[in-house]
């Protein structure tokens, strides 16, 4: 039995909201199932997340991952 497109959309809209966090450095919302990019130049794939004290905290850029990084404490105890 096919669902219907609606139900479809609706399930898929709750499905990202599920994997929703707040990047800690600037407040942008990411999810964490898609935080990844490729780069034209290196064909490894690089993934905007960063893990804390046993958290897992996602990025919306190699910028903003990169602040965290270097001052984890700082943006992690700030943000939650």
């Amino acid at each position: 039995m096919k669902l219907p497109k609606i139900v479809q959309n609706i399930a898929k809209k709750v499905d990202e909201e599920i994997n929703e966090v707040k990047d800690p450095v600037c407040g942008t919302k990411v999810n964490l199932e898609k935080t990844k990019y490729k780069q034209s130049l290196n064909p490894q794939r690089l993934e905007f997340k960063s893990t804390y004290k046993g958290k897992e905290y996602g990025f919306c850029s190699e910028n903003c991952k990169a602040g965290f990084d270097k001052n984890p404490h700082q943006y992690a105890e700030a943000n939650y």
